[in-house]
């Protein structure tokens, strides 16, 4: 049974449904017919202020009736009626943005949601409005002691139909199939003629092959596919390569491994494999010199001069060794730096601001995160209900970023689009998992020239202790504009 709570000003006959506050008037519920509800209508004693109606109230009352209909005509039957007999009142208490309200909760359970009348008065409509609510208090005579009634339920239909869907096979492959069917492998099979006598091994007489998926044994076979047959090629022969080194041409210091004394190099190319190579081996190689001698300088760039410590590295090349140790480095020594250092604090005019007006736009599916470099949400997703649900629970600095804590002193802002293709007869603020006020909402939001029409709010996020994660949000109706 599905929990319905509601909150109702309840000093006239006609009670007034308003927000958890008593602050604004709100639309009543919306019920689906054949789903089981329990309303939790919780009773004001005025239409403003959280005082909840008097329990005392109800000391003389015995017994309560609950039913719902779209007229006042007495010849019909009800649409709707409660489980009278399990009707309770009691007083609770609600922890809400920090305060503590307490209210008089009369729980109506309704298990009897699909009925003919209801269903008769729906039709084929996807939901209806106008479907008004009578509780009826009754003492020990029978006499009725209180009555309260509240207008305008709305009920959604169901989506109904004589039978299940009639399948139609698809007449293609999805990309699993076909990933299935590649994984599968094939199936290949040999003959002579491309006729008879077809053989999984090939022999040399086969020129005909047919292929099918080895996924199953019945998968069709292929039509017969012709080999491509020419005269056989020259048998192939072994070749071995072996490299070996040398400091000079006559193959002195021999050596498989090259070193930088080693200037002369020499390969073989034998058809048979060698397990260890030997100078006898390489008495027929040529050996060629691919490392140059080292030089000593000519003219007044002589070794003496560019390389005084025999270390094999130019001298002035040291220096840059010392690159590491920047405090080395006088600053006047440092060329193209600014004539002052920092640089003076500047202003730059507006005009030298690209993209002044940019502003990002985070689209996504009933989004529940809002984030600090997206000022701009838009839900991707197209609301048929009638009703928008308005409700965030976390704040980050970015999408895949960290998690943001509101600090004290801040306010933060968000534009919020929502796609609808119906009239919007209720919004619902905030929940358990979200501290939210609703500011200037009207009743009704209509589609503009009757096409699908995007509502903007405003959602400003502010730091409270005792909120929930310590975050106020506030929503702000702003204007709506066709899709």
């Amino acid at each position: 049974m599905q929990n319905t709570t509601f909150y109702v000003a309840a000093n006239e006959t006609l009670g007034v449904v308003k927000d958890y506050a008593n602050a604004k008037t709100v639309t009543p519920p919306t019920l689906v017919r054949g789903v089981a509800a329990c309303l939790k209508m919780r009773l004001f004693a005025s239409r403003d202020g959280t005082d909840a109606y008097p329990p005392s109230a109800f000391a003389n009352i015995v017994s309560w009736q609950w039913a719902m209909d779209n007229d006042f005509n007495e010849s019909t039957a009800y649409k709707l009626v409660g489980d009278n007999g399990d009707i309770a009142v009691a007083s609770v208490t609600e922890s809400i943005d920090g305060e503590e309200i307490s209210y008089t909760e009369i729980s109506i359970p309704m298990s009897g949601m699909n009925t003919a009348e209801l269903a008769a008065w729906l039709g084929t409509e996807k939901s209806k409005s106008g479907l008004a609510g009578e509780l009826v208090g009754f003492d020990a005579n029978g006499s009725q002691v209180f009555i309260l009634q509240v207008e305008n339920f709305t009920v959604r239909n169901r989506i109904t139909s004589i039978g299940n869907p009639t399948p139609v096979d698809p007449d293609y492959l999805t990309a699993a199939q076909v990933n299935a069917l590649i994984a599968a492998g094939i199936a290949v099979q040999y003959s002579v003629d491309g006729a008879t006598l077809w053989h999984d091994a090939q022999t040399a007489a086969d020129r005909f092959i047919r292929v099918r998926s080895a996924n199953s044994v019945n998968a069709v076979w292929s039509a017969a596919i012709g080999l491509v047959v020419g005269p056989q090629g020259d048998p192939g022969t072994d070749s071995f390569c072996y490299v070996a080194y040398a400091s000079d041409s006559a193959g002195t210091g021999f050596s498989l491994s090259p070193a930088n004394g080693l200037k002369f190099r020499a390969e073989i190319h034998v058809s048979e494999e060698i397990e260890n190579p030997a100078s006898e081996d390489f008495a027929e190689a040529v050996w060629v010199k691919y490392i140059g001698d080292d030089g000593i300088g000519v003219g007044d760039m002589v070794k003496s001069v560019y390389d005084a410590d025999v270390d094999g590295k130019v001298d002035s090349a040291e220096e840059a060794d010392h690159a590491a140790n920047a405090d080395a480095v006088p600053w006047s020594g440092v060329t193209g730096k600014p004539s002052t250092f920092a640089p003076a604090a500047h202003e730059h005019a507006m005009a030298d601001i690209s993209n002044p007006v940019y502003q990002k736009v985070y689209s996504a599916s009933n989004p529940k995160t809002l984030y600090l470099d997206s000022p701009v949400l838009r839900n991707t997703s197209s609301n048929s209900s009638g009703t928008i649900e308005l409700e965030f629970t976390a704040i980050q600095t970015e999408n895949g970023g960290s998690a943001y804590s509101v600090p004290d002193g801040i306010l933060l802002t968000w534009e919020y689009h929502i796609l609808c293709s119906a009239q919007v007869t209720g919004v619902s603020v905030g929940s358990v998992n979200c501290s939210m006020v609703g500011v200037n909402i009207p009743e009704t939001l209509e589609l503009v020239n009757g096409n699908a029409t995007c509502h903007v709010f405003v959602i400003r996020a502010l730091y409270k202790s005792g909120a929930v994660n310590n975050v106020r949000y506030q929503a702000n109706y702003a204007y709506s504009y066709e899709a």
